[in-house]
């Protein structure tokens, strides 16, 4: 799982995607106006229409203590598989596509502290946008749903670095 900063550096994300997760990140950091998240009034949908294929929109319910989705656009099915309304994703069985978003969903909204969480599964990538709602708390997360373009999936360019164990003093402490 790769976090990213609360939108106020301008690094870049570890992950290749679509030009318009870019666009979807700025526009999520122009409604958020300085404040650590935007309010969910200020979402509107008919701003992300060329790419609502992709969306997945959830609520927090607070009597299960997860969230649940309420909109699924026909991409974005597709790539999970299946119909994903009224899904509660953080309670998905273990290791399905489904409980991969469950685990963004956590982080995006109570494991870390509130703010942008893209993530990745083999050629799968989201990005989950976190709103408030009126206590201030994460109450709708947009999750953008991409296939990772082919040229980005298939690099060779990471090295893995392999970290030492104890030292001999710290095993007999």
């Amino acid at each position: 799982m790769t976090m990213c900063d609360d939108g106020a550096g301008e690094e870049r994300w570890a992950l290749a995607g679509p030009e318009w997760f870019d666009d979807l990140r700025r526009y999520w950091d122009d409604q958020r106006a300085g404040a650590a998240l935007p309010d969910a009034d200020e979402l509107f949908l008919a701003d992300l229409c060329e790419i609502m294929p992709n969306l997945l929109l959830a609520y927090f319910d607070p009597l299960r203590d997860a969230f649940r989705i309420e909109f699924a656009g026909a991409i974005a099915r597709v790539l999970l598989g299946g119909d994903l309304i009224g899904q509660y994703p953080e309670w998905a069985e273990p290791g399905t596509a489904l409980s991969w978003i469950g685990a963004g969903y956590a982080g995006a909204g109570r494991l870390v502290p509130p703010g942008i969480v893209q993530i990745r599964l083999q050629d799968l990538m989201a990005t989950h946008l976190p709103y408030r709602d009126a206590r201030g708390k994460v109450g709708l997360i947009l999750t953008a749903l991409a296939r990772r373009p082919v040229n980005a999936a298939n690099q060779d360019g990471a090295t893995v670095l392999p970290f030492p164990g104890p030292s001999e003093d710290q095993e007999e402490e």
